[in-house]
């Protein structure tokens, strides 16, 4: 039978439709699946952070489900403007990691409603230091970890890489005979320095709003205009020494690429430390967390710590 003249437009209009949505980028949220050769542990207290041992912290393992190992090993610090957010955030990006061959730990730290700044910082080589107690356990090998995060998890990826060797960082948590130096650091979209011109401004203009400033929540209610200081010994950029170990970069395209890390990169390239940066493109903030660059981004990590944390 002929096909009708008057189908014609309409099959024409499906095709374009068709063709439109096919090229659609997925910015979907990528949600947490038990993949393949993936073994989740569960969860483990990893410090106390009070005299009396009640206010416990824990996180997250996954890891390879095969292999003898010892396999490096990813902290991962989520994000959340260090006033919330919880371990689960990342665990889409440690199961796609643990596929790839490492172990990754995902703990909680005290956010700022908590305890201010340095808080989540102890509680960060805490959770390094509980990962090297534990290396035999989940087969970490303790001479390769790494720290990775996002955003405010960024920062404080940034930090544990920044501050390696400086004990007055490393709180009253658990483990203390053990190191918290990490080997390679990933910081996406994290802050370097606190005390930028255009941080301060941020800063000070939020916190006369009703929401606040999260960044002077951090800082225990602080202004830059009121405790440089604090601001100067909370930003990884204070600390970048000769024990930092190499780093990746990754910003999102619409996400003021490139300029939280200026600074730090000069300070690196002065010491001769190994630093790489990867751009997301078109990608907003956080980039991480929608299908189109989540795999870009499991595979950038992926290069970077072979190179880096390789035997």
């Amino acid at each position: 039978m002929p096909r009708s003249h008057s189908m014609i437009p309409f099959l024409l209009l499906l095709l374009v439709f068709q063709s439109v949505h096919a090229d659609k980028p997925d910015r979907t949220k990528v949600r947490p699946e038990m993949t393949e050769g993936v073994r989740q542990e569960g969860s483990f207290i990893f410090t106390y952070v009070d005299e009396k041992r009640r206010r416990r912290l824990t996180l997250d393992v996954y890891r390879p489900a095969e292999g003898e190992g010892p396999f490096p090993a990813i902290v991962m610090f989520f994000g959340g403007g260090w006033q919330n957010g919880r371990p689960a955030l990342f665990a889409p990006l440690a199961q796609a990691l643990a596929q790839r061959g490492y172990v990754c730990i995902v703990p909680e730290y005290r956010l700022s409603g908590e305890a201010p700044f340095p808080a989540a910082v102890h509680d960060g080589k805490a959770a390094i230091r509980w990962a090297r107690q534990n290396a035999k356990r989940f087969k970490i090998d303790p001479e390769r970890i790494a720290s990775m995060g996002g955003s405010a998890g960024g920062h404080l990826a940034g930090f544990m890489a920044a501050s390696n060797g400086i004990q007055r960082f490393e709180g009253k948590g658990d483990h203390r005979s053990k190191s918290s130096d990490v080997q390679a650091a990933i910081v996406m979209c994290g802050p370097m320095n606190l005390l930028t011109k255009e941080r301060i401004e941020q800063t000070e203009t939020a916190a006369k709003s009703a929401a606040g400033s999260p960044v002077a929540d951090f800082m225990g209610g602080a202004l830059p205009s009121e405790s440089e200081t604090i601001y100067r010994e909370a930003s990884p950029l204070t600390h970048v020494s000769r024990r930092t170990p190499p780093m990746l970069f990754i910003d999102g395209e619409r996400d003021r690429p490139r300029l939280r890390y200026t600074e730090f990169w000069e300070k690196m390239d002065e010491l001769h430390i190994p630093h790489e940066f990867v751009l997301m493109p078109d990608a907003p903030h956080p980039f991480w967390v929608m299908r189109e660059w989540f795999d870009p981004t499991v595979d950038a990590a992926d290069r970077f710590l072979q190179t880096h944390l390789s035997k």
